[in-house]
């Protein structure tokens, strides 16, 4: 859970920066920054889900990455917890995805009336 609550912090400040340099378009760099975020969550779940489905690669059932362990943190581990982890963690990412032109396409429409 620290990941999210740092991810989220890091998102919004970096949106405020690159608005205070006078950057266009800082949402859609904002919301690139949450895709590639988002992006090393989903490898690192994935990564951390598939290596529990190998029984004699671990003794017993376990983390397999510090960043697996800041999104999923200590309370109930299962492999079915670790898959249900990556796949929402994939779907937020399409998402993001698919939010991505739209943004874009909002802030160049208010951008070209401001002007």
């Amino acid at each position: 859970m620290a990941f999210v609550f740092v991810s989220f912090v890091l998102l919004i400040t970096s949106v405020f920066v690159i608005q205070r340099f006078g950057i266009k378009n800082p949402f859609s760099k904002g919301l690139g920054l949450a895709i590639a975020l988002s992006i090393l969550a989903v490898v690192s779940l994935a990564q951390n889900y598939t290596q529990s489905l190998i029984p004699v690669a671990n003794d017993g059932l376990g983390i397999s990455n510090q960043l697996a362990y800041w999104i999923i943190g200590e309370d109930g581990w299962s492999q079915d917890m670790f898959k249900n982890m990556f796949d929402q963690s994939v779907y937020i990412t399409l998402l993001l995805i698919v939010a991505y032109p739209i943004v874009l396409i909002i802030e160049s429409k208010f951008g070209r009336k401001a002007e």
